[in-house]
């Protein structure tokens, strides 16, 4: 065999060996790219189902704030969170994300990815839409926070304008946070779930409005009745509240961005450590409320507002803390509240849902306690020690200063927004409030009927009027027995006094007399059983609609009456 035989032959088995090796390397290629897109798939499905149980949270805002406000607003409120949904999703698409996630970017913003639309690449694609969703969930809940604040006084089209921009505002601070090369991540500041770009920066915007604004007509001066400001279903706030400590879960727990590798046990640690933060936070909850009233009643807003608080503070913590760690930090969040919420009122700032204690307050807390009680031998975190656990007080210097960043770019940027869309409205540099706010026959009426013409009153005028008929003739048709009296009060007890022509006061009348009304049959009457259910069904009947007439109708009636006089 000549010599060019031997070295082909030679070059044909180097080449077989090296085709072998390409083929074993692009196999394990493939079954690399099959794992990740696995691991990626699952990671997905656990970020959108994390993200659709924090957009529910929305009608947990709404029900709390609904409950806490007066009636006459019930709708509007609701409206109002659904204009979150909707101008927040067009702002984070438009520019929110490209700011908090986009590339390239700077330590201060993002600058790219705008109206993001993904690729032709799969997993690239995938991975950017969960983190969409779940992100834009964040900047929806943020918002939200100042419809509360704000509650029964606010335009509609100012509130829609500042859903619109307010995302800005958070988009920002959670580039700092989040981002990689955001600045305060880089300087080593912790917070897992969104204690300062959600909560603090919802909580700040939402002071700033409240100062802005004033508080509701009569609120701190004495021209309107207490019970014009009481809540107006403490049941809605409880649903409410439900709705987000349930919600809260899937905030705190879908931070983990996934369940693969060592994700799955940061999601269940920061689970755990949420529910003993509420154990703890309701506990001291109920014991400061029943010390407040001296041992007579648990108060509903002290409830709501405890556990809420131990939710906001243990938000930035929850995955980088030990269990028993989460009961002190959610027992001292739900204090904060309570306590802020009432120097609140004594300031006499407005804030009907208690937004400014649970959110600003609690939330500055829970960033501040990750400096305390953070530890990084918690398997799944990159994080520093803090104070208790060696780690002196570098963290708490690093959160503070984040706390104080957040809270100043919040203020300025909220205040900028609300100057000039106050001015653009009203026409007056030196006057945005009336720009801001609605007019003082809206306010007082509710505007469940001058925005939607909703008038939840007029069914019942007709009804009360045909009953105050019925009643003061005696005649109660079919609804009592034939040839029984009751002891209740008829005829003359309906007739209004000689010249009174004042429509509320005869609605008002009309109402305390059949409240004070009592349908029990007299002794010795031969009722049936069936008649007596029927007597009592029909007082049922009278007394709430006469209760439902004095606290919507007259009350709202009366304050317009009387409000201007005290006004001028």
């Amino acid at each position: 065999m000549s010599s060019m035989d031997c070295s082909t032959l030679e070059f044909c088995d180097q080449f077989q060996e090296l085709r072998a090796e390409i083929n074993d390397n692009f196999q394990a290629f493939q079954a690399q790219q099959e794992d990740d897109t696995g691991d990626f798939a699952d990671d997905a499905t656990w970020v959108l189902t994390s993200s659709f149980v924090i957009l529910t949270m929305q009608s947990g805002f709404g029900l709390l704030e609904m409950g806490s406000s007066s009636n006459g607003n019930e709708v509007h409120i609701m409206i109002k969170n659904v204009a979150d949904v909707i101008f927040g999703s067009l702002a984070y698409w438009l520019f929110g994300y490209g700011i908090s996630y986009g590339t390239p970017s700077i330590p201060f913003m993002g600058l790219g990815q705008f109206c993001p639309n993904g690729s032709y690449i799969a997993n690239e694609s995938g991975l950017l839409f969960s983190r969409y969703i779940f992100q834009f969930s964040f900047a929806a809940t943020s918002t939200t926070i100042v419809s509360g604040c704000v509650a029964m006084r606010m335009r509609f089209l100012v509130y829609c304008i500042f859903a619109f921009l307010s995302i800005f505002v958070y988009a920002v601070v959670a580039h700092w946070v989040w981002a990689e090369d955001g600045w305060l991540n880089n300087l080593g500041m912790h917070d897992f779930a969104g204690g300062g770009p959600v909560h603090v920066v919802g909580g700040v915007n939402g002071l700033v409005a409240i100062l802005m604004l004033g508080p509701r007509t009569g609120r701190f001066d004495g021209t309107r009745p207490k019970s014009d400001f009481k809540p107006s279903s403490p049941v809605s706030m409880l649903f409410g509240l439900f709705m987000l400590w349930w919600g809260w879960i899937g905030f705190n727990c879908g931070s983990s961005f996934g369940i693969t590798g060592q994700k799955w046990v940061v999601a269940t640690r920061a689970a755990i450590s949420t529910i003993n933060a509420t154990a703890g936070g309701g506990f001291l909850a109920i014991v400061w409320s029943l010390l407040w009233t001296k041992w007579k009643l648990i108060r509903v807003d002290d409830i709501v507002n405890g556990i809420l608080g131990s939710l906001v503070a243990i938000t930035p913590s929850c995955a980088s803390i030990h269990t028993y760690d989460a009961l002190i930090i959610g027992s001292i969040g739900g204090v904060i509240a309570i306590t802020s919420n009432q120097y609140v009122k004594h300031l006499q700032l407005d804030d009907p849902v208690g937004a400014i204690g649970v959110h600003f307050m609690s939330g500055t807390w829970g960033i501040f306690a990750v400096g305390l009680f953070a530890d990084s031998s918690l398997p799944g975190l990159d994080i520093k020690d803090g104070l208790f656990r060696g780690g002196g007080f570098e963290l708490i210097g690093i959160q503070l200063l984040g706390a104080l960043v957040i809270m100043s770019w919040s203020a300025v940027c909220s205040g900028i927004i609300f100057y000039v869309i106050g001015i653009t409205i009203s026409k007056d540099w030196r006057d945005p409030r009336s720009g801001l706010r609605v007019s003082l026959e809206e306010e007082l009426k509710g505007a469940d009927y001058f925005l939607h013409g909703i008038d939840p009153t007029e069914d019942w005028d007709s009804d009360l009027e045909e009953l105050v008929q019925s009643h003061g003739k005696g005649n109660m048709k079919d609804e009592e027995a034939p040839g029984k009296t009751t002891g209740g009060k008829t005829g003359d007890s309906f007739k209004w006094k000689e010249g009174e022509n004042d429509e509320n006061k005869r609605i008002e009348q009309c109402a305390s007399t059949l409240v004070g009304g009592d349908l029990q049959v007299q002794s010795g009457s031969e009722d049936t059983a069936d008649a007596k259910s029927k007597k009592r069904s029909m007082y049922i009947r009278r007394t709430s609609a006469a209760g439902m007439f004095q606290t919507t109708q007259a009350r709202s009636q009366r304050s317009l009456s009387t409000i201007p006089e005290k006004l001028k």
